[in-house]
């Protein structure tokens, strides 16, 4: 990036985040500054009063809330944990919170022992066998989270990382301070308010990966090992888990809010007289020393009032362009966005999937069917000798366009530009255009595969010209 790109990013009021593969904030920008005193004097006077003991509670509170909904859908034993959210409500100080979320932790993410991420059949062999489970949160080389050793922790951290940068954002634009926490230590180089406000969101991005790992086959290129074990998230599965970005900055923004307005009340209890907070009651004199509960604790909540820290289910992104009389999804009945599909966009993986077995399972039968037959073509001569010369033939042009376009586009290119486009086009399109089997349109139009670059042209006739042209 140069200077000129970070000038017109802030001259925009954008900030520039930057994640690494490992899951860890590695550069982050703020367009504006810090105008947030006040109230971050009432952040460093949250550890004096009591204002800290009763924002950890809530927040944890609500954790522990999203993560039964997960042990729900793991069929994990619920008695233990409920006892210990039970007695949450009747702690008395902070390290009392830290060692409940401790101990629920030490409940919950075991029982993701069960939990399975499904890779190819032909990628099976080159995939570590410690990779298709995650036995512990905690990395094999560290025993803590970071430097994640199997795919679904890498995914967590990346996805945890997302939220930190967000969090840091919408912390930011209420005026509070970041770096000032009250359940996670103030440690440097380390945004423990930021971390305070996601404790209520990590339970909807485990829901967002348990999703994702019950709807997706993954590669053996989705993710690297380093030579020291450690495990690596690659593009474009990198890309497709940052768009997750604006549904988590949804879910932070009550959150910062309820935070903001607690810190500012407490500021104005704590700043003025007895004589002014009498003549506010009616001339009733009240004290105003004493620690403080927080005021979404303290004040009433009526049947039609929100709670304050509600995070938003989860949603699939919705596509450009939709179709004017949207169907209804032929699994579960939502209306589908995409044209010419059966089926939305949470439920076109299923589908995919069984239709893929389908086709497997009916192409085995007619296989079978030929064997017995006597006419198994995969024993006969010409069928062989045919299937050489093509796969000899298709060689020989694809050299014969490698010699005379050296250096034109690139696979970045082709994703960007048509790879998203071909999803709007049926198998039979795009193999009419290509001359390819509809087994090798049907990867290349699910991104699995990337074309001969001597096929862009033709495919880029199928989706149409880009504007610049």
């Amino acid at each position: 990036m140069s200077l000129a790109s970070l000038a017109w990013l802030r001259a925009i009021g954008a900030a520039l985040v930057q994640i690494g593969r490992d899951g860890e904030v590695l550069a982050h920008s703020v367009p504006f500054g810090y105008d947030g005193h006040p109230i971050r004097r009432a952040q460093a006077l949250a550890v004096t009063n009591g204002l800290d003991l009763a924002i950890a509670h809530e927040l944890i509170a609500s954790k522990l809330e999203g993560h039964r909904r997960i042990f729900v859908r793991l069929s994990a034993n619920l008695r233990e944990f409920d006892r210990l959210r039970a007695s949450l409500a009747s702690v008395d100080s902070i390290e009392r919170v830290r060692v409940i979320e401790a101990n629920a932790a030490a409940l919950y993410f075991p029982a993701w022992r069960d939990v399975r991420i499904r890779f190819r059949e032909r990628d099976l062999p080159r995939i570590p066998a410690r990779w298709l489970r995650c036995d512990s949160r905690a990395s094999l080389l560290t025993g803590a989270p970071r430097a994640a050793t199997s795919p679904i922790n890498a995914m967590r951290n990346y996805l945890f990382a997302c939220l930190e940068s967000e969090a840091r954002l919408a912390l930011l634009a209420q005026g509070l301070d970041p770096t000032l926490g009250v359940l996670h230590a103030d440690q440097r180089n380390r945004d423990s308010l930021a971390l305070d406000a996601m404790e209520p969101v990590r339970a909807d991005v485990d829901g967002f990966l348990l999703d994702l790992l019950e709807d997706r086959e993954f590669t053996a290129r989705d993710f690297g090992e380093l030579p020291n074990g450690i495990c690596r998230i690659a593009a474009p599965l990198t890309h497709e888990l940052a768009l997750t970005l604006p549904h988590w900055r949804e879910c932070l923004r009550p959150i910062a809010a309820g935070l903001a307005q607690t810190f500012r009340e407490s500021l104005v209890n704590q700043g003025a007289s007895p004589r002014t907070l009498a003549a506010k009651s009616g001339n009733k004199q009240r004290s105003v020393s004493g620690p403080k509960r927080s005021p979404l604790l303290a004040t009433p909540r009526k049947a039609s009032q929100p709670r304050p820290y509600v995070t938003r289910a989860w949603r699939a992104p919705t596509v450009e362009a939709r179709p004017a009389n949207p169907i209804a999804c032929a699994i579960c009945g939502e209306p589908v966005l995409k044209r010419r599909r059966r089926h939305c966009e949470a439920c076109m993986p299923k589908a995919r999937r069984e239709h893929g077995l389908r086709a497997i399972e009916s192409a085995r039968k007619v296989l079978a069917a030929q064997t017995a037959a006597g006419h198994d073509p995969r024993r006969n001569a010409d069928v062989n000798l045919a299937r050489g010369e093509a796969i000899s033939d298709g060689h020989r042009r694809n050299r014969s366009w490698a010699r005379e376009h050296l250096g034109q586009r690139d696979e970045a290119w082709f994703k960007r530009e048509i790879g998203p486009k071909l999803d709007a086009f049926s198998l039979k399109e795009i193999a009419a255009a290509t001359g390819l089997s509809l087994a090798a349109c049907s990867r290349i139009r699910s991104g699995v595969k990337v074309p001969h670059p001597r096929h862009w042209v033709a495919l880029r006739k199928v989706v149409g010209p880009r504007k610049e042209e």
